[in-house]
């Protein structure tokens, strides 16, 4: 009786209280691992608060840049210190500009790293660790001016190497360009000259077969004369009349015009549709 209204009490409990408890099991769980310098469990407990719960309030989100930090993870670290300098807790603001500019003190990158402690003392002027180390920054680079040049030299040359990249990338992109269209030009150039030469060959087979028909038609006329000659010969020796003779010649004339005309003009392949035969 007693495990039935047990059951029944948890039933009655609303989920959103089972939430709740996994909501402060888990913000515990990275608080400890934090406070116990385990960096690594750290950083993923305070990506499943993230991820899980939607925790995102500036001092979880700081806590997990320590952890990256502290994890030797520096760029996600940096990356996360970056995103918190516009928080709406001037103190975090102010201690994630200054872990920043350890890392770019780091990094060699002085001047960048001195912006950032000054930016940490502007968000809050009573940050005494910020307010070291823009003094101490500031301090060496008095003391080592080349330092100071040479990082000027190293940003300098940095962004001449990206210019130069920039300009060899554009170079390159133009000139795939320039080869694309030449590729293009040659290819038309071919096709052409391919046209052109089969547009000759076949004016010169045109040509070849006109001059062989007239070679012919030549031929025949020839032979025809050579018979008509015979012909008359032959008339000569029959004895005809003058006007007998003559009315046999014509009429044989007659004959001979009509062959002339009907292939004088004689097609070699058959007109294309809707062009003129001339």
């Amino acid at each position: 009786m007693m495990l039935r209204i047990l059951l029944f009490v948890l039933l009655l409990i609303p989920s959103s209280w089972t939430e709740i408890g996994r909501k402060n099991t888990a913000i515990k769980a990275a608080a400890r691992s934090y406070a116990e310098a385990d960096y690594a469990e750290s950083v993923n407990n305070h990506l499943l608060l993230s991820s899980d719960f939607g925790i995102n309030s500036p001092a979880s989100n700081f806590n997990l840049a320590l952890s990256y930090h502290y994890n030797e993870q520096v760029e996600e670290a940096q990356r996360t210190y970056q995103s918190l300098l516009s928080a709406s807790d001037p103190f975090v603001a102010s201690f994630a500009s200054n872990q920043n500019g350890i890392i770019l003190a780091q990094q060699n990158k002085y001047e960048e790293a001195l912006a950032a402690f000054k930016y940490s003392l502007i968000k809050d002027p009573t940050n005494e660790q910020a307010r070291y180390n823009y003094e101490l920054l500031s301090r060496w680079l008095e003391e080592n001016p080349e330092q100071e040049q040479q990082d000027q030299g190293e940003n300098e040359e940095q962004q001449d190497e990206q210019q130069e990249q920039q300009d060899q990338d554009q170079q390159k992109d133009s000139q795939e360009k320039k080869d694309g269209e030449g590729d293009e030009e040659t290819e038309e150039d071919e096709a052409s000259e391919s046209q052109k030469k089969e547009d000759k060959t076949g004016e010169k087979s045109q040509q070849e077969k006109e001059s062989e028909e007239a070679s012919d038609l030549e031929s025949d006329l020839s032979d025809r004369e050579k018979a008509m000659e015979k012909l008359k010969e032959k008339l000569q020796e029959m004895n005809l009349t003058p006007e007998q003779a003559s009315q046999i010649l014509e009429a044989m004339n007659a004959a001979e015009l009509r062959y002339i005309q009907q292939n004088t003009k004689k097609p070699s392949k058959r007109p294309d549709k809707g062009l003129p035969d001339w």
